[in-house]
């Protein structure tokens, strides 16, 4: 995809494929079709990152023709990388946004909730995420090609209904880790005015690469009030609540999943300058936010917008032994600061956080395991090894010949996270799809589609329609989705799929043969 591309929204009514119906029930509402919309916009990214680092250090960033997009800004981008959300208007006439808030009204005093089929109920939310400003900033952080998650939900707070708490919430059908990268995002859309008193959603801004709730909820609340047709970009892990509705009417808010399709090769957004500007309000993060800022050029930038992964996480400074005694005694934020600080040192800095993985993987293997919607590999020092990308992938790729497998689980998502430039681990990653660990499965078969190779592509459509477990099936369809044309091999494993017993690996694999067979 290439060269040209655009945002790609699946639109499908969830209760059309159920297995009574199979995967080719009637829709239940005449006016929608099951199909794939793509933007016509031209988008053209040429990588003027990707020649010798002289040349990359002098250059600005790629100029970039988004005819009918409105793309984020520099600092529009900073803000969602540090705040967590970003703020847009889909500046349609009031009488949409009014179309859409009244016939939500009447399909909950009717027929209640719809969840997921809320898409085809309100046909017209399609023409919404069409919207100039509603693709500009989601291609501008989710990159081109992004697609819409068929789980989508209309959050309904009637008059007088107590707030929520702040949460996080889960991944549909999933319980992937809480990756600091940003491969998934949501929207929040009032189709009507919503002020403090209504109950608007509340978010607590740069909380989203925190776990707990004690260190999100240092951050200070903000209620998102805002007129019709306010749309509010989220980090999908950013924590965020349903306040209080003090007021007589009815407050909707609803909300869509969307997901990055491949991995940043260039920056996404209007980019002028690859410089990171260091934000006014908070300072707990520094080399996390701007390693996040690097990833998304496509590759390791340095502070001074030069590319230099030695120097990725800043000047480390501090021994080894300095930063083991630190970590026993820091907040979730130090802990994170500290095991970025290691991925700037190099080989040894990789030795050390794989030391600290092979600990974690097992001390805190009980914990993330009795805690819901959680993945045994939520662990501080994979953040570290993601960060330090190629540097860190042959002392993975020891741990995951030799770890057991909560260990060989962690590495396999971390191989993921790091993406493409962890390519020579591939050969390793298709052993670990016959792991006896489901969790080494599934973390795998996720793992391989962000690294985006065609090599492991017969291997995922085995597992499609042989393995057991449901969370790897869906992995390996959404990684086949992923890979796109080249996956054409999968065709008859994916056309298998679309009867398989479980609705997301179902539309997983939908949404891998419209991409496999796209024009």
């Amino acid at each position: 995809m290439a060269g040209v591309s655009g945002a790609v929204f699946w639109l499908i009514s969830l209760s059309l494929v159920s297995k009574k119906g199979g995967a080719h029930s009637a829709l239940r509402y005449q006016d929608l079709r099951i199909r794939h919309v793509i933007l016509t916009s031209t988008l053209r990214l040429p990588n003027r990152f990707s020649s010798s680092r002289q040349q990359r250090a002098n250059r600005p960033c790629p100029d970039q023709e988004f005819p009918k997009m409105k793309l984020l800004n520099d600092s529009r981008m900073q803000e969602f990388i540090v705040n967590g959300y970003v703020k847009v208007k889909a500046a349609f006439t009031p009488a949409f946004h009014e179309s859409v808030r009244a016939q939500a009204e009447e399909i909950f005093s009717t027929t209640g909730n719809p969840g997921n089929d809320i898409l085809p109920a309100i046909p017209q939310l399609a023409d919404l995420f069409s919207h100039p400003a509603v693709t500009g900033a989601l291609t501008s952080i989710l990159g081109p090609g992004y697609a819409m998650h068929p789980h989508r939900h209309c959050h309904l707070t009637p008059p007088r209904q107590a707030g929520q708490r702040h949460h996080q919430d889960s991944y549909e059908d999933d319980q992937n880790v809480r990756h600091h990268r940003t491969r998934w995002a949501m929207a929040f859309y009032y189709p009507q005015d919503v002020n403090v008193e209504m109950g608007p959603t509340s978010v607590l801004p740069a909380s989203q690469y925190y776990t707990s709730r004690g260190q999100a909820e240092k951050q200070e609340e903000v209620l998102l009030s805002g007129e019709a047709g306010a749309v509010t970009i989220v980090h999908y892990d950013l924590w965020h609540r349903a306040a209080t509705n003090h007021s007589d009417r009815n407050r909707y808010m609803i909300k869509f999943l969307f997901c990055r399709m491949a991995e940043p090769n260039a920056p996404s957004w209007q980019c002028a300058s690859p410089v990171w500007s260091e934000p006014a309000a908070y300072e707990e993060l520094p080399r996390l936010w701007r390693s996040v800022w690097n990833w998304h050029f496509g590759n390791e930038l340095s502070d001074d917008g030069q590319h230099d992964a030695s120097r990725l996480a800043g000047s480390a400074g501090g021994t080894h032994r300095q930063l083991r005694v630190e970590q026993e005694v820091l907040s979730e934020a130090g802990q994170l600061e500290n095991v970025y600080q290691l991925s700037g040192q190099g080989p040894k800095g990789s030795a050390e956080l794989c030391e600290r993985l092979s600990k974690e993987a097992l001390e805190l293997l009980d914990h993330n395991q009795a805690a819901r919607h959680t993945n045994p590999s939520q662990l501080f020092s994979g953040y570290g090894l993601s960060a330090q990308g190629a540097t860190a992938v042959p002392y993975l790729l020891e741990l995951l010949r030799t770890g057991d497998w909560p260990l060989r689980a962690a590495v396999a998502d971390i191989l993921g996270d790091i993406g493409r430039p962890a390519g020579n681990a591939v050969l390793f990653l298709i052993d670990s799809l016959d792991d006896d660990s489901e969790w080494v499965r599934r973390n795998a078969a996720e793992a391989l589609g962000n690294i985006g190779s065609a090599e492991p592509v017969p291997q995922l459509a085995r597992l499609l329609v042989k393995d057991s477990c449901r969370f790897v099936r869906h992995n390996a369809a959404l990684s086949l989705a992923k890979i796109g044309r080249d996956a054409d091999a999968a065709s008859s494993s994916l056309q298998m799929a679309l009867d398989d017993t479980n609705l997301y690996v179902r539309e997983n694999a939908r949404l891998a043969l419209a991409r496999i067979h796209m024009e």
